[in-house]
């Protein structure tokens, strides 16, 4: 294990773009939010947690990325804060995300890569080897922390921050969640307290007021309903069930 990233239980923070796909093949939508949640994550982590022990560690997966603590914390207060601050910061350049908070462990696992493979990435000094005149790029970094984050994200659908029911008593108690089986929803948009508000404004986020947040919010959910009239009836339940999700945990009154 690398001296920076070792088998510690770190709080982790999954977060990717909802409707990205779609998104990425009607226009640019998806990749302006994909950038805002990159800015977003580059701002927090330069400026607000530069350094030990409050730094983060964030690798791009896809659409997404995970983002963990350089060590494990009792309080899930900083993750949370993270994870509104991207969400709103993303939903105010037209997009919306998803995140989940877990934790676990989390390290460089190049170790357990193929001897030759091994030999390439040290050569290389990156991630990526040749493949003769093509390229493989390489995720260096496994654990339980990203293990147990994506898989709070599989259920339920919706533009929501999900973390377990069991740690809710490790989040700031001015938060509002409801719980939902064994997980808990954060309402995102109408949550305030004093350290979130303090990220968002040292990283120079986007700051709506609650009411932007619903209009930018309503605005995105009739707008998949209504890109989804014509879908076959699968396609069309997935969206007004996502609809219906995301306006029931935000506490958005449907007009």
């Amino acid at each position: 294990m690398s001296k920076d990233e070792g088998p510690l239980t770190r709080w982790s923070l999954y977060i990717d773009i909802e409707g990205f796909g779609a998104t990425y093949e009607e226009g640019t939508q998806g990749l302006i939010s994909l950038g805002a949640l990159m800015e977003g994550i580059y701002r927090i982590g330069t400026i607000c947690f530069p350094e030990s022990p409050d730094r983060i560690f964030a690798h791009q997966i896809g659409d997404g990325f995970i983002l963990v603590g350089e060590f494990g914390t009792e309080s899930l207060e900083r993750p949370l804060s993270i994870a509104i601050a991207l969400m709103r910061h993303v939903l105010m350049t037209g997009g919306v995300a998803k995140a989940t908070i877990s934790e676990g462990t989390f390290g460089d696992i190049r170790g357990c890569y193929p001897e030759e493979l091994c030999e390439a990435l040290a050569k290389a000094c990156g991630r990526a080897v040749r493949l003769g005149r093509g390229v493989m790029t390489i995720f260096t970094v496994m654990g339980t922390a990203l293990i147990n984050a994506h898989r709070l994200s599989k259920t339920p659908s919706g533009s929501l921050i999900v973390i377990r029911r069991t740690d809710l008593h490790r989040l700031p108690p001015e938060i509002r969640a409801v719980e939902h089986g064994d997980m808990a929803i954060v309402d995102w948009i109408h949550t305030l307290y004093p350290q979130l508000n303090r990220i968002i404004q040292q990283a120079g986020l986007h700051n709506p007021d609650i009411q932007d947040m619903e209009r930018y919010m309503k605005r995105y959910m009739d707008g998949y309903l209504k890109s989804n009239e014509t879908s076959d009836s699968d396609e069309h339940r997935r969206a007004k069930k996502w609809v219906d999700n995301t306006g029931f945990f935000l506490n958005l009154a449907r007009t």
